[in-house]
């Protein structure tokens, strides 16, 4: 699920392409915002139906290895234990899980099955497959561990993949990540009892995140003049058109955060933004984005406009 970090890149996203734009055409900019949020949903759902593909690929060796008429088939098509995963099975025979995987339209695997091919293959020559093979144990632990294992070493690691993730979702360098880490976990603490239950997640881990996230949005939008001005007044021997655009969205976002929300601690939200800046602006653009949101902090203050619940703005 999102973390508040995640939410405000979201956030930062979606306001530099409304600054880049003049702010025309807002709703089609709040549009892809929410598409944006709920990229990681759609990943987590991309790759669960990439792995019930590999699946499928795997029954079809199977099955043409026992209509083979000489009984020489290669004994890594052969071998039925691939083919009957527990877990793969049960995932791929869920009426749910797989409503809700038709009902996103990311993939065609008829015209990307070049990649399922390619996984498969990579999958059946691993020392990983050895020792699924050999093992004697036939449980649902034991085939959801291999899942994992495949998942976390051969293929969410390997370029053509995500070369696929980045041809079917334009938000994947931000989200591919955190998806990962939910497939990974879900994996991880699936059981047959509970493997449908634990398969859906919620985007927000809470209420006040959801709001938060939506807030933080609107705020940005109708603030982003006023802010500019607090912006300038501070930027010494600065034209605030001359400015990185990247810096001048993160800075303005940060103001809005500071001014609108009593329950952040100013540090909290210094913090996030510079380690924001850090990844996605300039290397010198940190501190003067740092150097900026001190003054501005101190401006607020001055002037009665920044107001936090609890005990020290620097909690």
């Amino acid at each position: 699920m999102l973390n508040r970090r995640h939410i405000r890149l979201k956030i930062m996203q979606y306001l530099y392409a409304a600054e880049i734009s003049d702010f025309e055409d807002t709703k089609e900019h709040n549009k892809n915002l929410k598409n944006s949020i709920h990229s990681i949903h759609y990943l987590y759902l991309l790759q669960i139906s990439f792995l019930i593909e590999i699946l499928k690929k795997a029954r079809d060796k199977y099955n043409i290895s026992q209509q083979s008429f000489t009984g020489n088939t290669n004994n890594r098509y052969s071998n039925k234990k691939f083919s009957e995963n527990i877990f793969l099975n049960d995932i791929a025979s869920n009426l749910k899980i797989v409503e809700l995987l038709n009902s996103n339209d990311f993939v065609d695997w008829e015209i990307d099955y070049k990649y399922v091919n390619i996984f498969y293959d990579k999958i059946i020559n691993s020392e990983i497959y050895d020792s699924y093979m050999e093992s004697k144990i036939n449980s649902f632990k034991e085939d959801v561990k291999f899942v994992y294992d495949v998942f976390k070493n051969l293929i969410v690691t390997d370029e053509k993949f995500q070369t696929l993730i980045e041809e079917k979702n334009i938000y994947w360098i931000d989200d591919f990540p955190l998806a990962n880490t939910l497939l990974l976990k879900y994996l991880k603490n699936s059981t047959r009892d509970n493997y449908e239950k634990t398969f859906h997640f919620s985007l927000f881990s809470n209420k006040s995140d959801e709001k938060y996230a939506d807030d933080l949005a609107n705020h940005s939008l109708l603030n982003f003049e006023p802010n500019n001005e607090l912006i300038n007044k501070y930027a010494a021997n600065w034209d605030i058109e001359r400015l990185a655009k990247v810096d001048l969205v993160i800075i303005n976002l940060a103001i809005s955060e500071l001014k609108e929300f009593s329950d952040i601690p100013v540090k909290v939200t210094l913090n996030e933004y510079i380690e924001i800046s850090k990844d996605y602006s300039t290397e010198k653009s940190s501190f003067f984005i740092n150097g900026i949101l001190d003054k501005v902090v101190k401006d607020l203050l001055k002037n009665n406009s920044l107001i936090k619940e609890g005990r020290g703005l620097r909690e």
